[in-house]
């Protein structure tokens, strides 16, 4: 009787286990199918790219197929075994395609398995019709890319192949496209001054005298009021690949002695733990100038495309204190943090001025985004993640 009744309350709990998780009656035969049909016939804003002027492809030694491996998928021809100076190499126009192809096969034979390289894969194919990359299709795919380039390609693919509404574009060239198709961000240099040659290059560039920290800082200030005037939409920072992201918030006194030790030794360059303190200070002077016009900020957190960067730099848990000092300033956090996914989570779940962005993140791994994205559905507010982004140079690969 003793097991029995045992029996019957295990029986019991599982039944209630069950009704905890099962919150809403399967759906209807086909759903999957009806997903992707809205989802294909939805606007897309695309929230980051690095779009390059398409004359200027069309007159450099990557108008072929190396077009399509020059961004991102070049990190994995060279984690292959290729060296940097052979894949630039390849980037010119002194070699015909089949050479450049001829080198590139047996790197191409080792890496055409990651995501990188299987989104050249299926731009190859879906965007050109040429369904395996080698050396009997190169000389096509180059044809075919060079007539694409011929009409007005951007227009084909963002709006026609992506249905895109708009993209937020972070270059400073606005000279190309459709102008109701673009937004833009804005960077603002002032985290790497390591000498005093780097104040200088500011007060020329800026077309200011600059000798001391309050100089600077009104210089910023400028320049920031400035490209208020030409219209951009966010505040880029993407410093991580130099430097960790825990931006201490120092005071105004210590930021001006070490500006000072810079700008009084002209011939000296200083560590970054040296000048940590002034590009601390810059940071939040930045913040503070986002806060006031209503910017919000992009912050690059996650892994750092190419090689010899410190990973745990970019950690967003290292941002907590900006996040919790200004608390009107909407913070978007890049690339799903790759891989620190449960870390986002948690930040973008507790601080209602943090977000989610993963453009960039599924062409890094495709089965990483579909695992995040389960969690951040189910600890995040739906409104608070981004979904679309490339962050490419050129709009070929976006289709993928």
């Amino acid at each position: 009787m003793k097991r029995i009744k045992i029996t019957l309350l295990l029986s019991v709990i599982s039944l209630l286990l069950q009704a905890q998780v099962t919150i809403k009656p399967a759906p209807q035969s086909g759903f999957e199918e009806r997903i992707r049909n809205h989802i294909e016939a939805q606007k897309v804003v695309d929230t980051h790219e690095h779009l390059m002027n398409p004359i200027g492809i069309t007159k450099s030694g990557m108008y072929d197929f190396t077009l399509l491996f020059h961004h991102y998928a070049d990190d994995d021809i060279k984690s292959s075994g290729m060296s940097k100076t052979t894949f630039n190499k390849l980037l010119t126009d002194s070699l015909t395609v089949l050479e450049k192809w001829k080198i590139m096969e047996p790197y191409w034979d080792k890496s055409f398995n990651t995501a990188y390289n299987r989104v050249v894969s299926l731009t190859a194919e879906k965007l050109y019709g040429v369904n395996e990359i080698n050396e009997k299709t190169v000389v096509e795919l180059s044809e075919k890319i060079q007539e694409a380039y011929k009409t007005d390609w951007f227009h084909t693919v963002l709006k026609d192949k992506c249905n895109i509404k708009f993209v937020i574009n972070d270059s400073g060239d606005r000279s190309f496209g459709d102008k109701s198709m673009f937004r833009y961000t804005k960077r603002f240099g002032y985290f790497g001054i390591d000498s005093r040659d780097e104040i200088d290059k500011i007060s020329k560039n800026r077309n200011s005298k600059i000798s001391s920290l309050n100089d600077l800082v009104e210089t910023l200030t400028s320049e920031f009021e400035e490209a208020l005037k030409n219209d951009f939409l966010t505040v880029k920072v993407g410093v991580a690949y130099s430097r960790i992201l825990y931006f201490e918030d120092v005071e105004e006194e210590r930021a001006s002695e070490v500006f000072n030790t810079i700008y009084t030794h002209p011939n000296k360059t200083y560590t970054f733990e040296e000048v940590k303190t002034l590009s601390d200070y810059m940071m939040h002077r930045i913040v503070e100038l986002a806060k006031k016009h209503n910017k919000p900020v992009q912050i690059h957190t996650g892994l750092q495309a190419g090689d010899g960067n410190y990973i745990e730099n970019s950690n967003p848990t290292h941002l907590t204190n900006l996040f919790l000092k200004y608390r009107d300033v909407n913070f978007i956090l890049f690339h799903g943090a790759y891989p620190f996914g449960s870390e986002l989570a948690s930040l973008a779940k507790n601080f209602r001025n943090v977000y989610i962005d993963m453009c960039w993140l599924y062409i890094i791994s495709p089965s990483y985004s579909e695992r995040y994205l389960h969690e951040w559905l189910e600890t995040v507010p739906a409104n608070k993640i981004m979904g679309f982004g490339g962050d490419y140079h050129n709009v070929d690969n976006l289709k993928m």
